[in-house]
């Protein structure tokens, strides 16, 4: 008893390792595009985000599944002793990892210039594409390396390797941009590419290291190694496939979404430019440097790159932070569906979706006042894009509700589900995507209302078949209105407050910094009052249990 004691808080320290990394990483990976969207501005960005979309399609199909279903399979075998067959699943693993990772390069590097016409209509991404080609290579094996350790109850090396990946690749590609600029755009974009590649290489050789470092211990395994299947080599890769291909289709819906909105940008808007420049009205374009309107290739650039830095990046850096929170739930809810105790499932569906709406409230009523405000402070070089964070911060609600009961989905053993609401919540995007891009009054904000709408039908679809099998009864007034109507009125004394405060100092960053905290406070005043919040909410989130001690002393 005591033996499954510690291993239960083993795994669970562990999980907590791995998501504090995952965490790290991703505000790094958001971060960083600051200062490169002050190297190469929203045209740069214009070029790297397809390259860019396509590298993110390659490591789906390559790598993205297979630490989960190595993990598993080595997991299994090292609880009955079987280390030789562990080390099995390793070496097959990596054999299969290695010829994928190659076939996927050489195709990425032959065929980058006819994905870059064919796709983007952009010649200038070729380059680019290719410079992420080592990348894809390198990801493929720390993508077995990283399966390996986590089945071996290690998260440690992933963990670190995840933010030493970030941290390299965020310094070369904002050096390189820097460095390469003077020389011409094209040639930035390629050096930020570049970055990624260097940040995967210096990672492998973290997880190289901690392997050479752990070789005497796994040699002191395969010595005590105790049982074996005898399972044939064909036979391990089929269970690695038969594992990994269902988390690929689900990881890769989104990643091919992603590239058919800059395909659809880049193909289905230089015509509503076109529309626009006849009728006189490129000024009502968001774009403030006059000499980009002189270019229809530009223009579309600029408005792409908007998209992907400004919309894309900032929405992600709220749903981040609240999945990062939300998913803790979801290895209890599969506890729980072990026991067969729905009831419970029930319970912590209600907890996951209230915290999760209890962070999305305000982050969405935050971006859609001061979107404007917030991209000219974080991106003072390149101010433009703050009205796409106004037209689709309400998108992180539904990000938000689709993606925890997806994670919830998941928790109940139903992956399928998730996926093929989002294959069907994809397929609308798509529909939306043709009409929107094609109107003129639209533009670029076509492709943030079709996403806003596809995350819309994703959430709905996961609710309705959460209450309709689980008989899950959601309190909406609880859950949704009560916090969006707090988020509101904190949105109203906020913006009065800014408002204010401008006119006295006359610096938008100064008092945006000043509102910020205060707009929190506010929130969670109110909520408090309005019991909105309450002590049961504050007890699942971080810091909670103090804010708890602080107004029981009252």
């Amino acid at each position: 008893m005591e033996q499954n004691k510690h291993t239960g808080t083993h795994i669970l320290k562990g999980a907590m390792i791995l998501s504090i990394a995952v965490f790290i990483s991703k505000i790094i990976g958001i971060l960083y595009r600051i200062p490169l969207t002050d190297a190469i501005g929203d045209a740069g960005n214009g070029i790297f985000a397809p390259a860019y979309q396509v590298y993110m399609v390659m490591l789906t199909l390559s790598s993205v599944a297979l630490p989960t279903a190595i993990s598993k399979m080595v997991s299994e075998r090292v609880a009955i002793g079987a280390y030789e067959d562990a080390q099995r699943v390793y070496k097959i693993a990596m054999r299969y990892s290695l010829i994928v990772g190659a076939i996927l390069s050489i195709v990425l590097w032959v065929g980058a210039d006819v994905i870059a016409t064919t796709f983007f209509n952009m010649k200038e991404a070729a380059w680019p594409m290719r410079a992420l080609v080592p990348a894809i290579f390198i990801v493929a094996i720390m993508a077995v390396m990283r399966g390996y350790f986590q089945g071996m109850n290690s998260m440690t090396p992933t963990a670190i390797s995840q933010v030493v990946e970030q941290f390299v690749h965020a310094i070369v590609s904002v050096g390189l941009a820097y460095l390469l600029i003077s020389t011409s755009l094209e040639a930035a974009v390629v050096g930020a590419s570049f970055g990624t590649s260097v940040g995967a290489l210096f990672a492998l050789g973290v997880l190289v290291l901690v392997y050479y470092m752990m070789r005497p211990s796994i040699k002191k395994r395969l010595r005590k190694s105790k049982t074996t299947t005898d399972e044939s080599s064909g036979e391990i890769l089929k269970k690695i496939l038969v594992m990994s291909i269902p988390i690929m289709i689900s990881s890769s819906i989104f990643s091919i979404m992603g590239m058919i909105d800059y395909t659809m940008i880049y193909q289905i808007l230089p015509n509503t430019i076109e529309k626009i420049s006849q009728m006189g009205l490129l000024d009502t374009l968001p774009i403030s440097d006059p000499s980009v309107l002189l270019d229809q290739a530009s223009i579309v650039n600029s408005l792409g790159g908007q998209f992907s830095t400004k919309y894309t990046s900032l929405l992600n850096l709220p749903v981040s932070l609240i999945l990062t929170l939300g998913m803790a739930v979801i290895p209890a809810i599969s506890a729980s569906m072990a026991r067969q105790d729905f009831k419970d499932v029930r319970r912590k569906t209600k907890m996951v979706l209230k915290i999760g709406m209890l962070f999305a409230a305000p982050a969405t009523i935050g971006l859609m006042i001061f979107g404007k405000q917030i991209v000219g402070m974080l991106y003072a070089s390149a101010p433009d894009g703050g009205e796409l964070l106004t037209y689709g911060a309400i998108s992180v609600i539904f990000i938000t509700i689709a993606q925890l009961t997806t994670g919830v989905l998941q928790g109940m053993g139903k992956q399928a589900v998730p996926t093929a609401h989002a294959a069907i919540a994809c397929g609308v995007k798509v529909i939306f995507n043709i009409i929107l891009l094609s109107m003129p009054s639209m533009h670029i904000y076509g492709v943030v209302h079709s996403t806003t709408i596809c995350y819309f039908i994703y959430a709905a679809l996961n609710v309705i078949y959460l209450m309709r099998t689980m008989h899950i009864h959601l309190n909406v007034k609880q859950i949704i209105i009560k916090p969006v109507l707090v988020a509101g009125v904190m949105g109203v004394v906020s913006y009065l407050l800014y408002a204010l405060l401008y006119k006295f100092i006359g610096h938008a960053s100064v008092c945006l910094l000043i509102v910020i905290p205060i707009a929190a406070g506010v929130y969670g005043l109110l909520g408090l009052l309005t019991h909105t919040i309450t002590i049961k909410d504050l007890e699942h989130i971080p810091g909670g249990r103090k804010i708890i001690g602080l107004l029981s002393r009252d």
